[in-house]
């Protein structure tokens, strides 16, 4: 996110005949939601002309088999959303009594905003994360240090080797030996 300036900067002009920025149409303004209520603002400021983002990503539900982690979405950044005036000229004041709306950010008198190209950049994030295969988006990848749960070996630690959408080899020391274990990816978690 940027501070915005109050005027723009257009050459030749004067200060006070320079045209405020919330009429450039490349600037989203960022509100702050009430707590799990994003959706909810979201709807209300469409519902006042204004268009909306609300960056989500999908989640994986770590309790569910492998081949049934549908996953759910969550927000990106919770209690953010992101706005744009569909018009010019259109005041951003009416946000500030929202409902779902708690405030509009701001750096003192300067509301916070967020250019168009960087907006763009957090959509490819969203649907390439959206996209992805379970194993992809897991916290469990190779490296990784993980405890086994829900097994034979409940509590013994390792070291993630492999990730597939399947199973996950984990490296272990048995008995002063290493060993390679293949496991489902519920079965683990972090250590």
């Amino acid at each position: 996110m940027r501070r915005t300036a109050v005027l723009s900067e257009s050459p030749g002009l004067r200060p006070e005949a320079q045209l405020p920025v919330h009429n450039d149409p490349l600037i989203w303004f960022v509100a702050y939601t009430k707590p799990k209520q994003e959706t909810v603002a979201q709807a209300n400021a469409e519902q006042q002309g204004f268009q909306t983002y609300l960056p989500m990503y999908r989640t994986l539900n770590r309790k569910a088999a492998p081949e049934q982690q549908a996953g759910h979405h969550e927000p990106m950044f919770p209690r953010y959303l992101f706005v744009k005036p569909s018009r010019s000229g259109q005041s951003l004041a009416t946000l500030r009594s929202t409902r779902g709306i708690n405030t509009m950010v701001s750096f003192g008198n300067e509301l916070a905003t967020l250019p168009e190209a960087k907006l763009n950049a957090i959509r490819e994030y969203e649907h390439l994360r959206n996209n992805a295969e379970p194993h992809e988006i897991s916290a469990i990848q190779p490296g990784r240090r993980v405890q086994l749960k829900d097994t034979g070996l409940k509590g013994l630690e390792g070291l993630v080797q492999t990730v597939s959408s399947k199973r996950v080899t984990v490296l272990l020391t048995l008995l002063g030996q290493p060993q390679s274990v293949h496991v489902q990816s519920n079965q683990l978690e972090l250590a």
